[in-house]
Order: C-alpha cells, then structure tokens, then sequence
C-alpha cells in the first residue's frame, strides 16, 4: 500500500508540471472565444438597430419663413445710407484739412523760406572766409617749414661731412693696424705649412662638417651652421682684399681660428665664413682685411 501511495505522489510531482501549461492554453482559448462571441452579438445588435432606424418615417422639417424678400430690401438701404454717409464724412475732412493748409500757407512759408535762403548765403560766405584764412596759414606754415627743412638738411650735411671726416681718419688708423698683422701672418706661408701636416679630404672627418652633405644650388654650407641660402647675384661670387663684404655673411663667424692656424683677428675684426673661403673683416663695414681662398677642396 505505501509502495502504490508513492509511486502515485511521485507520478503527480511529475505530471502536474506538463500538464499546468496545456490547462493554461484552454483556458486562454475559451476566453477569447467568450469575447469573439460577445463581439459578434453586439454586431448584430447594431445592425438591427440602425435598420429599425431606417424603416422609421421621417420627421419633416420646418418651413422657412415667407417674408425673406422684405428683409432683404431693408438691409440693402440701411447699407446705402450707411455708404453715403461715409462719403460725406469724408468729403468734409478733406475739405477741412484743405482749409487747414490755406491757412498755414500764407503766415510761415515764405518767411521761412526767405530767411533760410539768407542764412545759407551767411554760412557760404563765413566758410569762405574760413577757407581762405586756413589756406594763407597753410601756406604761411609750409614755407616756415620749408625754411626750418633746408636749415635742418645743412646741419645734417655738415654733420655728415664732420663724421665722414672723422671715420676716414678712424679708418686710417685702423688700416695701419691691418698692416701690422699682416706683417706677422702670410697666408702663402699658412698655405705651405697646412698642406704639409693635411691631406686634401681632410675635413670629411672633422666634427664641424658633420651636416655636409654635398652642393646645393643656392646654398653654402659652413662648418658649425649648415646650410644657408645665399641671394642670386652673390651665388659663386669671390671677394678679394680692400672690397667690402655684403652684411648676410658677417654672422657665420670662425670662432676656433687657433684650430686651423689662422692667426689671431685683430681688435674689431672677425674671420667668416663664405663657400669654401674665409674673410678677415672690418666688424664695422665688412671691409677685406685678409682672405683665404679654397680652404677646404671638394
């Protein structure tokens, strides 16, 4: 007995889980079959009842009243009236706005008018009297400052002369100087001692020519800088002693001369750069003390 109790409570655990759902579905389905069936009977209730509703008569409608034609032809007099008043209303502003500018015609506008016409003739009059007056203080300013002009131009050119007189002299003194290094330093002789101790590659090696990398149209390369563009007309150019060097060239100075045997610049005097060449120049105008040509070959 108690075998057959559980293995009947063990098939009901079993079987109550599969079967909750289909009991689920039918109810589902019975339910919407319930609304279809309420849906369609009132349906049918409407039907019936709009055809009950057309089998019904009529009710007439009232007539309208008779005495239309009456009320028509008073509307249109009173509008009539209503128009001719309107025009009337009209026709005596007008007239009173014309009445309006007679009146004011007479008493303003030719006074005015007269008397604007003399005032713009005194303000004509003034502003030439006024431009007149400017222009002879115009022209009396402008001859004082062309006067105060040539004054100031032979001071300048006096000055000038003074300085020019006082660089020469500077110059000149400068230039003995000049004299004197080269006295102590020979460039044939700098020639001579530095291809003796240096082959002709020797800078392809050297620390300052680390950037080269061959010629470029346009452009100098110096050691330490690189690669400059150089103007059209100073492209392969040479200067010799006594000219003066164009100023784009001061900046690339030779600061390590004692490397390369080049004697020591004088005071105010620098050695730089230009292509494969060095200057000795004036710091002041760039005047060639000193060159050496082809200081490295290619």
């Amino acid at each position: 007995m108690k075998r057959t109790l559980l293995v009947f409570s063990a098939l009901t655990a079993f079987v109550a889980p599969a079967i909750a759902p289909a009991v689920a579905q039918a109810q589902q389905a019975e339910a919407r079959q319930d609304r279809g069936d309420r849906r369609t009977e009132a349906r049918t209730q409407r039907r019936e009842q709009r055809r009950e509703d057309r089998q019904q008569p009529r009710t007439e409608r009232p007539q309208p009243p008779q005495d239309r034609g009456g009320g028509r032809q008073d509307r249109r007099e009173d509008r009539q009236d209503r128009r001719e008043d309107r025009r009337d209303d009209r026709q005596d502003r007008r007239q009173d706005r014309r009445e309006d500018r007679q009146d004011r015609r007479p008493d303003t506008r030719p006074d005015t008018r007269q008397d604007r016409r003399e005032d713009r003739r005194d303000d004509r009059q003034d502003r030439r009297q006024d431009r007149r007056e400017d222009r002879r203080d115009d022209r009396q300013d402008r001859r004082e400052d062309r006067r105060e002009w040539r004054g100031d131009r032979r001071d300048d050119r006096a000055d000038r002369r003074q300085d020019r007189r006082e660089d020469r002299f500077e110059n000149r003194r400068d230039r003995r100087d000049y004299r004197e290094f080269r006295r102590g330093w020979n460039r044939d002789n700098w020639r001579r001692d530095w291809n003796r101790s240096h082959r002709s590659d020797w800078w392809r090696n050297h620390r300052s020519f680390r950037g080269y990398s061959g010629v470029r149209v346009g452009f100098y390369f110096a050691p330490d800088y690189g690669y400059y563009s150089v103007p059209r007309q100073y492209w392969n150019q040479r200067w010799s002693e006594g000219q003066y060097l164009p100023s784009i060239f001061w900046r690339y100075q030779l600061n390590d001369y004692r490397t390369y045997g080049l004697g020591f610049p004088p005071q105010g005097t620098r050695w730089v750069y230009v292509d494969n060449h060095i200057y000795l120049i004036d710091e002041y105008d760039g005047y060639i003390i000193e060159v050496v040509y082809d200081f490295w070959r290619w």
